[in-house]
């Protein structure tokens, strides 16, 4: 067989990420919720995030907890500095097994009348950030002919759910050819390429929204509730870990049945 083939028919085995040195972009809420579900299972985590205070702040927490994890200053929006800091994550760690990329931002406007500097600030940090790292990231991970790359999409990616965000929604469609693309050109390298594409979750960027906008997103869910960052836990690690070897270049579906789900009520009278 080949020498990434499935090399264990364990459960535990076949799941584990134990000594795999994880880098986890972004510091928000996925990032934290990741950084210490990584570390509890063994995982030799590096978080990197362009808010040296909200690093400080999730290694300090974590460390009250009993885990370790090493922190990285980085704007994904700048190419030489990621780079740099791949590289020294590298130096650091002796190689890069998993990439979980979860930086994003949602500048907000009518579509017909947008500001161009947030719609090409959104289209930096959420496409060409994803880009910058990927690339660097799967350069690493080639060496060892073994890697996991995961992007956090959104279903925005897919389907049109605020008339309002249009930047975001196009940076994700952009991430999930940039997933596709790099899952081929990495296939015979050991390194798979996948994403998931979140519904509506309680992180601090939705916090923001106005008014009851949650509570209406949460209607349109079969569920009957938006998502918690634990929700995405279960896939990350079938993704991370040797059970997904054969799985690249998918964008997976994390939502409460959002999008299989146009059924209505109706009288029949």
């Amino acid at each position: 067989m080949g020498s990434n083939v499935v090399s264990s028919v364990m459960i535990p085995e076949l799941f584990s990420v134990r000594d795999k040195v994880v880098l986890i972009t972004g510091a928000g809420g996925m990032g934290e919720v990741y950084a210490k579900a990584f570390a509890a299972n063994k995982a030799k985590v590096a978080i990197a995030s362009r808010r040296r205070e909200s690093l400080e702040k999730i290694r300090e927490k974590l460390s009250g907890e009993g885990y370790e994890c090493s922190v990285y200053q980085v704007d994904v929006a700048d190419k030489e500095a990621v780079e740099t800091t791949v590289q020294q994550i590298e130096a650091d760690f002796g190689r890069i097994d998993v990439l979980i990329h979860t930086p994003a931002i949602a500048k907000l406007g009518p579509s017909l009348d947008f500001n161009e500097k947030d719609f090409r600030d959104t289209i930096d940090i959420n496409f060409f950030g994803a880009v910058y790292m990927n690339v660097a990231a799967a350069k690493v991970m080639r060496k060892n002919k073994w890697g996991r790359i995961i992007n956090i999409n959104s279903i925005d990616g897919f389907s049109v759910n605020c008339v309002d965000d249009l930047p975001y929604s196009a940076s994700k469609s952009a991430m999930m050819a940039l997933t596709r693309h790099l899952a081929v050109d990495l296939a015979k390298e050991g390194v798979t390429v996948n994403g998931i594409a979140p519904v509506w979750i309680w992180t601090p960027m939705m916090e923001q929204r106005p008014g009851d906008y949650m509570v209406k997103a949460a209607e349109t869910i079969p569920m009957g509730r938006c998502s918690y960052c634990e929700d995405y836990l279960g896939m990350t690690f079938f993704l991370a870990s040797e059970a997904s070897a054969y799985v690249t270049g998918q964008t997976f579906f994390v939502d409460g049945g959002w999008s299989v789900c146009r059924a209505f009520k109706y009288s029949e009278q």
